[in-house]
């Protein structure tokens, strides 16, 4: 987290002391204090305008920074669906909170934290794929493949070497990109455990409590999403551990598992 956080100070830092932004804030300045566009004497209120000019230059670079936080428009595309799917259940939500359902306290809380820790491992999840692909580009799609053209033993022992050293090129990129892979797949199950979740509450709220979705198999459906989003939880833990995995993350039955209260 205080990994992304620098990135993201860097990103308006940078922004904020463009040199067109900074020329563009200069020659305005200068225009505001040298032509007469206020009456004599009212320095101060030429003032107060070129502050309003400097909130303003910070504002748009904070915005510009925050559009260019994600490097690679995958993961861009992966936090959108993330906010899309918290949006329509924060819509869904507000239209049920007269329910007085016990769990719809604790499951937005719930979301709401798990949302946070998507967003900050798709944005390292971003950070690594784009260093990789900075460093590795041309390389690692089509790693060379080494014989020896000789029967010359001293060749054939270097080839060998060169062989073995591959394979652990191989297996230390995917190593790194475990990771990475493993977050694209998690946010996948986060958007679709909301998307499920938010379609039995309307279900709940439309349907009411008649055979069709009876109030047991709904508290039974929240209690199921809160262990999905437990094990997304569990797994991105995991990956703040190291770059290799060591544990799946699989989803029990909510038959078979409860909640301890």
């Amino acid at each position: 987290m205080d990994e992304v956080r620098r990135q993201d100070l860097r990103l308006f830092g940078r922004e904020l002391f463009s040199s067109g932004r900074l020329i563009g804030l200069a020659f305005g300045i200068f225009l505001l204090w040298v032509f007469p566009l206020f009456s004599p004497g009212a320095s101060v209120a030429k003032l107060l305008t070129i502050g309003v000019v400097l909130l303003i230059t910070v504002a748009s670079a904070y915005q510009t920074s925050v559009r260019k936080r994600f490097l690679n428009k995958r993961y861009e595309a992966l936090w959108a669906g993330c906010k899309d799917r918290m949006q329509r259940f924060d819509d869904v939500l507000r239209k049920m909170r007269k329910e007085q359902v016990a769990d719809l306290i604790e499951v937005p809380k719930t979301i709401s934290r798990t949302c946070e820790s998507v967003y900050f491992a798709l944005r390292r999840a971003d950070m690594i794929s784009h260093e990789v692909q900075l460093s590795e580009k041309g390389l690692y799609n089509v790693p060379p493949v080494l014989t020896a053209p000789s029967n010359d033993p001293q060749s054939t022992e270097l080839y060998r070497i060169a062989d073995k050293n591959i394979a652990e090129y191989r297996q230390g990129f995917a190593g790194v990109m475990a990771g990475v892979q493993r977050t694209e797949a998690q946010s996948a199950v986060f958007m679709t455990t909301v998307d499920t979740l938010r379609m039995k509450m309307l279900g709940y709220r439309l349907v009411g409590r008649s055979p069709e979705l009876p109030s047991q198999d709904f508290l039974e459906a929240l209690n199921e999403a809160k262990l999905q989003l437990a094990s997304i939880d569990h797994a991105l833990e995991e990956l703040e551990l190291g770059p290799f995995p060591k544990t799946i993350a699989v989803q029990p039955d909510a038959n078979e598992v409860h909640l301890e209260h």
